[in-house]
Formats: C-alpha cells, structure tokens, sequence
C-alpha cells in the first residue's frame, strides 16, 4: 500500500526541529491527514506508557493535532513513531 500525499507531508513536518512553527506545521499536517483518513473504529487512540510525561497517556487521534501544536515533548514523540528518527 503506497504512503499518501498528506502522510508524506506529515512524515516531512516532523523531521524539522521542534520550534513552534514546525509544531504547528505537524499540526497542521496531522489535521489534513486524519480529515483524508477518517478512523475506521469510533474511537481510536495512540497510547505511551511513559513514566513523567508532559503530554496525556491515552490520546484520542482527533485530539494529537492539538497536542502536537501546543506540547514539544509529544511533537519529539511522534517523530519517533511517524518519521522514525530520534532527536
């Protein structure tokens, strides 16, 4: 199955350095993505069992744009799951 435009797009937001314009950008992108993918179950979620987190450990997908926009630990975090490079 080949990756999407705005996969690509979101892969390409994360890979720059984690400043608030990049952050909104990921956001951004993230939002395009998931409005292009809708959800097949009614509410799927990602889940980090991470001890002393700034961000939530269950996160509804609809909700990630917002915690990319406003939270740099969980913009570091996708970036390891989506573009698959570590800071």
């Amino acid at each position: 199955m080949p990756e999407t435009k705005e996969y690509q797009e979101l892969k390409e937001a994360l890979r720059k350095p984690p400043t608030e314009e990049a952050r909104k950008e990921a956001a951004e992108a993230m939002r395009r993505y998931l409005a292009t993918h809708p959800p097949k179950r009614s509410r799927p979620m990602l889940v980090s069992l991470g001890l002393r987190k700034t961000y939530p450990h269950a996160i509804e997908l609809k909700d990630i744009p917002k915690e990319l926009d406003r939270n740099p630990e969980f913009f570091l975090l996708m970036k390891r799951i989506i573009a698959k490079e570590k800071s």
